[in-house]
């Protein structure tokens, strides 16, 4: 199948990620088949495909929780070689298709417990309760409380997730990805079970994302509703059967006829 690029971009400019020749197979089953895509600071890329074209694959390979077969990844221009517990430290965040969020602790707790190393005490201040170690406890606690905030979810704060409705649980889980001031957000299908009031509010909030901290944010968006990808991303890369068959602007991809078979034509078993 031939790849449809419908758009171009400057190669010399700075990506925050890029992949290049990615692929993935798990035993005689290919996941993903020389992906190459490109995510440039402060944009907004969509990763759209029917079930069973490699999304989630590709997301966990930027993860670090698959390791590709074939093909390099770069990060702010550097070689990148993810390893899951030290995204954070490498900017990047990630919500889950599922909420993800600590039964036991209160909506405020659980976005605490995503802060960053930017609020963490040394290991020994924090062992001994030496005085950096509550200065900084206090002010993950107090940016947590102010992020629960701004997304208008401050009077949950003390909740527990099994009392929180179902689109503020997805707002705690949003928030306490942002709370690491990551550079690169993964959002994993944030609309799914949402209903159509609430996806409104979530385009909002994902289309602010990209001017925060001056406008250098970087998102990747996994999302079957369609009408939300189209209406808050700056590129769409679709995948089929794990190849890119086509990527560009919304308006680009809507054009396309290729894409339109991926979603509508006859498809093998996904």
């Amino acid at each position: 199948m031939q790849v449809h690029n419908t758009s171009s971009t400057d190669a010399a400019e700075t990506s925050r990620l890029e992949l290049a020749g990615i692929g993935v197979r798990f035993g005689g089953i290919v996941a993903l088949d020389d992906v190459c895509l490109r995510v440039p600071p402060g944009s907004v890329v969509g990763i759209m495909g029917p079930n069973g074209a490699g999304k989630t694959t590709l997301f966990n390979v930027i993860c670090g929780f698959i390791r590709p077969g074939s093909g390099s990844m770069s990060f702010d221009g550097e070689p990148f070689a993810p390893v899951p517990h030290r995204l954070a430290a490498r900017g990047v965040a990630r919500t889950l298709q599922g909420l993800g969020l600590f039964n036991g602790l209160t909506a405020l707790e659980n976005v605490t417990a995503g802060a960053s190393g930017r609020h963490r005490a040394p290991f020994a201040a924090g062992l001994l309760g030496l005085p950096p170690a509550a200065r900084s406890n206090r002010q993950a606690v107090a940016d947590a409380a102010a992020l629960l905030d701004e997304f208008g979810i401050g009077s949950y704060a003390h909740a527990l997730p099994s009392a929180l409705p179902y689109p503020v649980a997805k707002k705690v889980a949003l928030a306490r990805a942002l709370i690491s001031d990551p550079t690169l957000m993964l959002l994993d299908e944030p609309a799914g079970g949402l209903d159509q009031a609430d996806i409104d509010d979530l385009r909002e909030l994902i289309g602010a994302l990209p001017r925060r901290a001056g406008g250098t944010v970087s998102v990747m968006l996994v999302e079957h509703n369609v009408d939300l990808i189209m209406s808050v991303c700056d590129h769409i890369v679709v995948l089929d059967f794990g190849r890119v068959i086509s990527q560009g602007s919304p308006d680009e991809i809507k054009a396309d006829p290729v894409v339109a078979q991926a979603y509508l034509g006859d498809r093998e078993a996904s």
